[in-house]
């Protein structure tokens, strides 16, 4: 929201690029919030309240030379394919490797294997897998290159956190044998010989590292914390003195439905200008 009096009440600017480094900046005074954000040199405005609706290395950079130390503090981010039972002391992510491979129909091993009705399924015989998907069975056959079918795999977080590279600017070398070891692991889960999906019949395929993919924890107030007695506690959190607030699905759900609800809660406590601070403190990582 702008707090310039003479302009409309929202403005909403695409594919902006925040540099993690200095791209926001606390410019008011504690009880009297404002954030100027910036990109390039170019200031985009002076903001009453600020939203950090992303997670991760650059959220946290992002926080770290801010006033806003007890929000900054829970912005901090692990990387692991797993947490200790009790959650762990930060938050933490996994990653995930992504093959996209595109068959030929006629010709698919995982097509006489797998029949029309099956568009996604979940890999629980191979540990190199989690995730199976053909995008071209999502929608309406009767078009264009039907004979094109185009799957997704999705890796196991083990798998990731073994063969993980710079995900910017993976080295050829390590696409190759990542594309390799998740083709072999695909044809084991499959029950097929080693070798039945070969290099020469994919037409195309595209591998992507999601670095930071999963939250593993969530954070949840205590029950018998202050503001967990609010209405509106609990998948949010607002500092109220610096004026700025988080939401992500690791503060209620790892999931899409999540994210979208932790956002929901977050605009419905700036809607009523409330002024007290929610999540900060009286939590803990489960």
């Amino acid at each position: 929201q702008n707090s310039s009096n003479n302009q409309a009440p929202f403005k909403i600017q695409q594919d902006v690029w925040i540099s993690p480094s200095n791209g926001v900046k606390f410019i008011g005074s504690p009880n009297a919030p404002k954030w100027s954000v910036q990109t390039n040199g170019k200031k985009f405005g002076s903001y009453d309240l600020l939203v950090i609706a992303h997670n991760g290395k650059c959220a946290d950079r992002l926080m770290s030379r801010t006033p806003a130390k007890a929000l900054h503090s829970l912005l901090r981010t692990n990387f692991n394919s797993n947490v200790p039972a009790w959650g762990g002391k930060k938050m933490t992510l996994n990653s995930i490797y992504s093959l996209t491979i595109a068959l030929k129909k006629d010709t698919s091993p995982i097509s006489d294997i797998l029949d029309d009705q099956i568009i996604s399924a979940f890999v629980k015989n191979e540990p190199t897998l989690r995730l199976l998907s053909c995008q071209t069975r999502k929608f309406d056959s009767s078009q264009e290159n039907d004979n094109i079918e185009v799957w997704t795999l999705l890796s196991s977080a083990k798998f990731a956190k073994k063969y993980k590279g710079p995900q910017e600017n993976l080295p050829k070398e390590r696409v190759e044998e990542v594309t390799t070891l998740m083709i072999e692991g695909l044809e084991r889960s499959l029950g097929l010989q080693q070798g039945s999906i070969h290099q020469g019949m994919i037409l195309d395929k595209h591998v992507q590292l999601w670095g930071a993919a999963v939250p593993l924890n969530v954070w949840a107030q205590d029950d018998d914390s202050e503001s967990s007695n609010s209405p509106h506690s609990g998948g949010f959190l607002f500092d109220a003195e610096n004026g700025v607030g988080a939401c992500g699905d690791w503060l209620l759900d790892p999931s899409i439905p999540g994210s979208w609800e932790s956002g929901r809660r977050l605009s419905e406590w700036f809607m009523k200008a409330n002024k007290e601070s929610v999540g900060l403190d009286g939590g803990a990582f489960r």
